[in-house]
């Protein structure tokens, strides 16, 4: 039975075508006028990419794109919605979320699909993985490979290749990413998404934390199967480093080992040290004298403990068995319909992107548009598209268009408040250089748009920070609080926290100055952010001295009854 004190520790530890057609700019729209779109001109059609029969699902926050049977995609749908509630009982909370913009998933069946994703840096390892996981603040993806039979791990080692368990892996990923802020030890990360990865679950009951499939049987992606006659990584290396090159199958397994060691094994003699130790490192840099403090043993030493609990793993894990008539509800039955045009070009090419394949992301996005597809979603990614791409006028038509039909995504809102500021600043209308009223409100329009979206970014208030240094426009303290607002949300960014700081030195606002500066030298990152926030610092009025309070009267005497003289 999983215990609330587990649960607890848990989850506390927890563009070419481009090239192909011709854009013909009119003059810039005013903000708030019609927006007309760019218009392209195709040169060769028979370049233009031809539109693909994929399946569509679409689930809370999640997003489904199938080139594997409508009998698989449903399967699949269904157990990854068991999966969110296996989730609940173990972890509650951890699968939660609510994003206007969902995460990405993308099943992989025919041909070289999966090819397609694969970032040209992990090209020497394309047969090693099944899954892909792709993550920017605002959007996340996850590719699956199903046509894939085994896994390569190295010229010597295969493995069957199992999508779910691939899919497993990269979605507890992305859940504990989200979670801890992606702060955790790479290898910390690793072992705990390892673990995840082999739970095994239906309606009836939940095993966690189980290695092998119980009956003494393997099962794929077991530690002590992939390190039997393997050395062990040096702890040094295996703990200190932060090299990633190295990190293959092999540390991949050792993470899976040691964290599981110290969470399940032995009695779970290991647990608090390694709690004590995570805290430690969380703040220092790791090294062996801080984990003899916390565990009592060298490196070496626990090497060869390591070393035993591979060969022979004595641990326990953690069983879930419902009630009779309490077993976990039956998901709903999500029937995957053909994908729009427009659906794939933008789940398709926004993953592209993300995977470093900048032309072939381009190429995806306009095919459906240049074929008469306007969905509003189409144009905001298309218009952040091209905004990576460095194409501001066109970037910023799309994104006019897009937020015009109200669309929920506050990424494309704070770039169309980018593109609206530095226009504004290329030509400022106010006094002295300055931006005007109708100028400020033009790019303020959209941040606070963004502003009042999901995800919160600390870019946002960066950029609201930035129009207001800019303007001739008074500031009060009521407009200065919104900058406030950000980095009491993000109190660790030195970039907004600098900015905040500027701005209110530059509006007199020097007692709020003062405060933002000492936040500043504390969460400072290097020498010369500390130095700069100590010259802002010093380059202010001194504070006025505080009032001394009146030196109180002196008591008058006291006549002192007689028998006391």
């Amino acid at each position: 039975m999983i215990t609330p004190s587990v649960r607890g520790w848990l989850r506390g530890a927890l563009a070419s075508l481009l090239a192909l057609v011709t854009l013909r700019a009119d003059d810039e729209p005013a903000p708030g006028t019609l927006v007309e779109l760019p218009k392209f001109e195709v040169k060769d059609s028979r370049l233009l990419p031809q539109p693909e029969k994929w399946l569509y699902a679409e689930i809370p926050n999640f997003e489904i794109l199938s080139s594997i049977s409508s009998r698989q995609t449903k399967r699949f749908v269904q157990d990854f919605l068991l999966l969110q509630e296996v989730i609940e009982v173990i972890m509650p909370g951890l699968a939660r979320t609510n994003s206007p913009v969902p995460t990405a998933l993308i099943l992989c069946g025919r041909g070289k699909g999966f090819d397609e994703f694969v970032p040209a840096e992990r090209s020497e390892q394309r047969y090693g993985t099944n899954t892909l996981f792709f993550q920017t603040p605002e959007r996340s993806g996850i590719v699956v490979d199903f046509a894939l039979a085994e896994l390569q791990l190295d010229a010597a080692t295969t493995e069957e290749s199992d999508p779910y368990r691939g899919f497993y892996i990269e979605y507890f990923r992305f859940l504990l990413r989200r979670q801890l802020n992606g702060s955790a030890p790479p290898w910390f990360e690793e072992g705990l998404v390892q673990i995840f990865a082999a739970t095994e679950f239906n309606r009836k009951w939940i095993t966690f934390a189980q290695i092998g499939d119980g009956f003494g049987g393997e099962k794929t992606g077991d530690f002590n199967r992939r390190l039997s006659q393997r050395a062990l990584i040096p702890l040094r290396d295996f703990l200190e480093s932060s090299d990633s090159k190295d990190r293959d199958h092999i540390w991949s397994a050792q993470c899976y080992a040691f964290v599981h060691l110290c969470l399940y094994g032995w009695n779970q003699k290991y647990t608090k040290p390694f709690v004590k130790y995570l805290m430690r490192i969380s703040r220092e840099e790791p090294t062996e004298e801080i984990f003899k403090e916390c565990f009592g043993q060298t490196y070496k030493q626990m090497s060869l403990v390591l070393r035993g609990y591979v060969d022979f793993t004595n641990y326990k894990a953690m069983q879930f068995t419902a009630k009779k008539g309490q077993e976990l509800p039956s998901p709903p039955d999500i029937t995957p319909v053909d994908a729009p045009d427009a659906v794939v070009g933008r789940i398709k090419g926004e993953m592209l992107r993300l995977a470093g394949h900048g032309d072939e992301a381009r190429n995806t996005l306009i095919a459906p548009y240049v074929r008469g597809e306007r969905d509003p979603r189409l144009l905001a990614a298309l218009g952040l598209d091209e905004q990576a791409a460095g194409q501001s006028d066109r970037a910023r038509r799309f994104l006019e268009a897009a937020i015009a039909a109200k669309i929920d995504r506050a990424r494309a809102y704070l770039e169309l408040g980018r593109l609206r500021l530095e226009a504004a600043l290329a030509a400022p209308a106010g006094r002295d250089g300055k931006l005007d009223d109708k100028q400020l409100s033009q790019v303020m329009e959209p941040l606070f748009g963004a502003r009042s979206r999901a995800p919160r970014m600390a870019e946002t208030y960066a950029l609201i920070a930035e129009a207001w240094a800019a303007a001739a426009t008074p500031m009060e303290r009521d407009h200065f609080a919104v900058v406030v607002e950000g980095v009491k949300y993000f109190p660790r960014d030195t970039g907004l926290v600098m900015k905040a700081a500027l701005l209110a030195t530059a509006r007199g606002f020097d007692d709020t100055a003062r405060d933002l500066i000492r936040l500043g030298r504390r969460v400072a990152k290097t020498d010369a952010e500390r130095d700069r926030f100590a010259l802002m610092e010093a380059a202010l009025a001194p504070a006025p001295a505080e009032a001394k309070p009146a030196a109180a009267p002196a008591p008058k005497p006291q006549k002192v009854p007689e028998p006391f003289k």
